[in-house]
């Protein structure tokens, strides 16, 4: 019987080292001031929601609202000295931000997805979704599978929580009205 290979949970080194290493790898890793941790793997429910995000983004941008879209995307969310790269689940950058700067990095979008796996804290997730809001992103949703919720983080929301009855919008996603019944509807 072989052992599962043991990772430090937390890598140290250059951000030109994570640019040039880590930034297209998956799972994806995360950068914060020379310390580099990994996303952890994507169970079977995250994997389904994901998809269901990542579709239903596709077809809202698609749409008259144009823009782009796409899964664990590296975004720079650096400011000065503090150097910061974050990995959403999921992103969406409306057609008035600039998606991508060179190296296959991305600025911060108008929608971040946090989608919370097994292990991970909520605690830890909401501070992501503060950040993302600190550094540029318009909106971010933290999604809550085991409880089939989404919480909201906007400019008039401070992880206000939504159920299944409930949908998602945003004037910063003008049309988009997505129930939160579809977002979790794989998972039956």
């Amino acid at each position: 019987m072989s052992a599962e290979p043991t990772l430090d949970p937390v890598l140290r080194m250059t951000e030109e080292d994570f640019v040039a290493k880590y930034v297209d790898l998956k799972p994806a890793y995360e950068y914060v001031n020379g310390e580099v941790t990994q996303k952890p793997m994507p169970k079977r429910p995250h994997t389904y929601v994901a998809e269901e995000l990542v579709f239903q983004l596709g077809l809202y941008r698609r749409g008259p609202a144009g823009g782009k879209s796409g899964p664990e995307p590296t975004v720079n969310l650096s400011r000065g000295a503090d150097r910061r790269y974050r990995a959403p689940d999921v992103g969406y950058w409306g057609p008035d931000r600039a998606d991508a700067q060179p190296d296959n990095i991305f600025l911060a979008p108008t929608l971040a997805i946090e989608i919370q796996s097994p292990g991970q804290t909520l605690t830890h997730l909401r501070a992501k979704c503060r950040e993302y809001r600190e550094r540029g992103t318009a909106v971010a949703w933290l999604v809550r599978p085991s409880s089939r919720t989404v919480e909201v983080w906007d400019e008039a929301h401070e992880g206000a929580e939504l159920r299944e009855g409930d949908e998602l919008t945003s004037a910063h996603l003008p049309g988009l009205v997505l129930p939160v019944r579809q977002v979790f509807a794989a998972l039956d």
